[in-house]
This record gives C-alpha cells, structure tokens and sequence, in this order.
C-alpha cells in the first residue's frame, strides 16, 4: 500500500505527516501552499485589521506551542513543493506515476479535481477538520464556536469525491477535552492531535476492508460557510461566547448535545 500524502506547509501538517509516516507506507508527499486571502485584512479599517492580525498571530503561536517539534516533513520521504492551485495537474498524476501510489491522503489542499479523483477512485481519502454534514465549507470548527454549537466541533475521515465534503464517511471523531480555558486556537489544535492519532489507523482499516464507507446523510440543521464568512464580527462572536462560559455550559450538558447531533464511529484499534 503506497500512500501519497497531499497537504500543506504549517507545523500541523508536518505532524500529520509524521504521523501518517509512522504507521504507513508513506512514499510520497506533495505539498501546495496555503491561500492567503483569508488572512487579507486591507478591505477593514485599522480596528478591524488589528483584531484580524491578532487572530492569525495567536494561531501562530498556538500552533507552535502544539506541534512546535515538527518543524520538517519526515526526512526520508520525497517532498514536491507546488505553489497554491497547482495540485490539479499533469504534473501532480506524473509524480504520482512515477511514485508507484496506491492510495492518496489529504490534509488542508485545495479541492481535489476529477483530473485525479478519476486515477483513483475510492482510494483518495480525505481528513477534513470539521463534521459533516453539521458544517459544510470553510472554517468548520471556528463557526461552531461562533454559533455555541461545540457538539459540532470534530473531524471527519471519508472518501473523496467530486462532490466537496460529501463522500463515504470511515469515521468522525469529536474532540475528547475542552476546558473552561480554551481559546479558538487551542479547540482546533487539540483536535488536530487527537485526528493525527486516528487518521492512519482509520486508513490501514479502510485498506484491509474492515471498515467501510458509510453514506453520508443530509440533515435540516447543516450550515455552510465560505471565506467572506470569516470576518472580524464572527471573531467577536467567538470571543464572546468564550468569555460567556460557553464551553463549561456545554460540559454541563454535552450527552444531550451529542445525542442530538450523533456522528459515524467506527472500530479500528
């Protein structure tokens, strides 16, 4: 099983990797550079820009506080840097050729086209930071804050398709610990590390066929959001229902919570 991993540059991408790199064949990884619109601050005035520009430096140092020791991709593994929007090409199905690839890992690229979804089909396999089909779109464990939703905070394994986020779920994970103390960046960073542990043993059982994709199902309360979603205000929201004890009043009474928004589980250990 030669497994090619497509992801990005950050230091939770390196930890993904090494994850992956431990418990699988990992032959490959090609890496695309994140887009940076999110992060464009100049169409907000100065107080706006300053809050935007404290959100990104907080997930900077939160990220280097998590997964600060990784700062390279596991050295014995061929990286191939491309530059954003550039995943979609001859290019990419040459280097998965060459690399003899079997199966294709994703963790933060951009959508994954049918120039490759159609080499592989039902073997690329997607680890999407949120929970679907509670959260569709962008920034899907930021706008459960925002809505005091924590239930919905998660990850999901599943089967890449044309259609974004909508392919087989292999299996959802919600995060284990929250703390009165959490901030936006240490919810997402936590959740991070508990997926790294999950995503390779979820894929080797895909692989030895003891776990299968289940359909996903569609449901009235699914919320979806784009990049202009992101705004200053939706960070004051967040910040808001922080500082508001959101998450201790979650805790209080997270088995309904969860009861009323369940997720797909599967055995793996």
């Amino acid at each position: 099983m030669r497994i090619a991993l497509f992801t990005s540059t950050h230091l939770r991408h390196k930890y993904i990797a090494a994850q992956l790199n431990a418990d699988l064949d990992l032959v490959v990884i090609i890496t695309e550079e994140k887009n940076k619109a999110i992060e464009d601050s100049s169409r907000y005035d100065i107080e706006d820009q300053q809050l935007l520009d404290t959100h990104f430096k907080d997930r900077t140092a939160a990220e280097e506080d998590f997964f600060g020791q990784y700062t390279h991709f596991p050295e014995e593994v061929p990286h191939i840097s491309l530059a954003f929007g550039k995943v979609n090409t001859q290019e990419t199905v040459d280097y998965l050729a060459k690399y003899k690839v079997d199966y294709i890992l994703l963790f933060g690229t951009s959508i994954i086209k049918p120039i490759i979804l159609e080499k592989f089909p039902d073997k690329v396999i997607n680890l999407h930071l949120g929970l679907s089909p509670y959260y569709k779109g962008s920034g899907t464990n930021f706008f459960p804050i925002v809505n005091n939703e924590f239930a919905c905070i998660g990850a999901t394994i599943h089967i890449a398709t044309i259609k974004v986020d909508a392919g087989g779920i292999l299996h959802q994970l919600r995060l284990e610990e929250l703390y009165e103390e959490d901030t936006i960046h240490t919810i997402g960073n936590r959740l991070i590390e508990q997926a790294g542990v999950a995503y390779p043993k979820i894929v080797k059982a895909y692989v030895e066929t003891t776990i299968v994709p289940i359909t996903q199902q569609e449901t009235a309360t699914s919320k979806e959001y784009r990049i202009k979603d992101f705004t200053p205000d939706a960070i004051r929201k967040a910040h808001k229902v922080l500082a508001k004890q959101g998450i201790v009043l979650y805790l209080e009474q997270s088995h309904f919570h969860k009861a009323n928004q369940p997720i797909i589980t599967a055995s793996y250990e």
